[in-house]
């Protein structure tokens, strides 16, 4: 009775459930990546301002200049995968470090277009592309966009990822443990309800102890695994209104409720890819990526103290809108904190792996691509893997309860290249020029 008693008071008003989603060289170090800081035992945290100085003045003084083809800025640079591939072998066969020029894929900010090749053995990338500088937080980003560029290092653990024996959706949640959750179960049937709120709410936050990271689909220790856990972290500081919102119009969820209570209700939030247009050709060898975005998506759970029943969030509920609000100003708060515009790049790179995946372009181009794939300053080695998250930097208190949540992002590229629409793309293959003397053109 008095369990059932501390919900009705709303002791614990907003346990969020997940289950599992089916859901440089200078700037992807082993400690932060997009603001977040990942120590040596896999605990993820908010960088502090003078990490974020010291680690972006360390970028800053690995720069190279770039050179005036790549510093422009363009509506579409190809990059041939062929040429890059045979310049990081000359790059490694004379002894030098890959140019920043290879490791941010010639500065493209996004890919609209892959064109396959297969008897010249070849995948050209097109996309818009500038120079690069050092943008907020450490991230590598375009002069003139302010956009996070493609990182060579994303691309190709993406690709080793979706080219494996099982095909899986790349995907992170944030969760509490089994453990922690009986253990706070336990704290709430044993308290007095009539002891301080504040007190109760502490001691059930304490009880809930560290959070778990699951990754699955991509190598945990590479920096598109880095990306998707630092953005996820980020989205729920956001939503709990652990830290400020960058964007004002992306409120705290916890602003947004009008009571404790949402009548049982507990919402679960995601960050999944959406493109406007997903097409290829007749013979699935060009391929046009329209308008890709990041959307938030919500499911509602139910829980009675004993099991949690989910079901679809009404379009009414505050769950729903707060996801509306972070999809909507999804654009404005990828530039206030690039970690979001990385995990759009990652997606880009999800999507291309899955197209190389389906031609079996591995297969028919393992020598060519071969450098790219194994040379070890290609992917930074990470000690530091994404393992866990103190409950207190991702929870609210609100009165006298606590309230957390889980989700976390899920990038399903098989579904999206499955699901593409057939269409005449004659004229996009005609236009493309394939790089020849060099790796990359405009």
């Amino acid at each position: 009775m008095l369990r059932r008693t501390l919900f009705s008071l709303a002791v614990l008003t907003a346990l969020f459930f997940s289950v599992n989603v089916n859901a440089q060289s200078y700037d992807t170090s082993d400690s932060a990546v997009g603001g977040v800081m990942i120590d040596a035992d896999g605990m993820l945290s908010q960088a502090a301002s003078e990490d974020m100085t010291r680690l972006r003045k360390e970028i800053n003084d690995g720069l190279l200049p770039i050179s005036k083809g790549l510093n422009k800025q363009v509506e579409s640079r190809k990059v041939s995968l062929k040429a890059l591939n045979a310049y990081l072998a000359k790059c490694e066969a004379e002894g030098r470090e890959i140019p920043d020029s290879a490791r941010y894929l010639g500065g493209l900010t996004a890919i609209e277009y892959v064109l396959v090749y297969p008897e010249e053995q070849d995948i050209v990338l097109v996309g818009p592309a500038e120079g690069w500088e050092v943008g907020p937080q450490g991230v590598m980003v375009g002069k003139n966009s302010g956009k996070p560029v493609m990182l060579l290092d994303d691309l190709t653990a993406a690709i080793e990822a979706a080219t494996g024996k099982v095909r899986t959706v790349f995907s992170v949640s944030i969760d509490p443990t089994q453990e922690g959750l009986q253990r706070m179960s336990q704290f709430a049937s044993s308290v007095n309800p009539s002891a301080n709120p504040q007190v109760i709410a502490k001691g059930m936050e304490e009880s809930l102890g560290l959070q778990t990271v699951t990754l699955h689909g991509i190598d945990p220790s590479s920096h598109f695994a880095y990306v998707m856990a630092a953005a996820d972290f980020r989205m729920k500081q956001i939503s709990m209104g652990v830290t400020k919102s960058p964007v004002r119009a992306i409120p705290s969820f916890v602003s947004m409720m009008k009571s404790p209570s949402q009548n049982g209700a507990l919402p679960r939030w995601w960050l999944a890819p959406n493109y406007d247009a997903i097409s290829c050709d007749s013979d699935r060898l060009t391929w046009s990526l329209t308008g890709g975005k990041v959307v938030t998506m919500t499911d509602t759970d139910f829980f009675d103290g004993n099991q949690v029943v989910r079901q679809a969030a009404k379009k009414s509920s505050a769950f729903q809108q707060w996801a509306d609000k972070m999809t909507e100003n999804y654009d404005e708060l990828a530039k206030a904190e690039p970690i979001f515009g990385q995990l759009r790049n990652c997606m880009d790179c999800a999507l291309v792996a899955a197209i190389i995946a389906e031609k079996d372009v591995m297969n028919q181009m393992g020598a060519s691509l071969a450098p790219m794939m194994s040379m070890k300053d290609v992917r930074a080695v990470r000690q530091n893997v994404p393992r866990h998250v103190a409950s207190t930097s991702v929870l609210a208190r609100k009165g006298g309860s606590i309230m957390f949540v889980t989700g976390g992002v899920s990038i399903n590229p098989w579904e999206m290249v499955q699901n593409a629409a057939e269409k005449d793309l004659s004229r996009i293959r005609e236009n493309v020029t394939v790089p020849s003397k060099k790796w990359y053109a405009n």
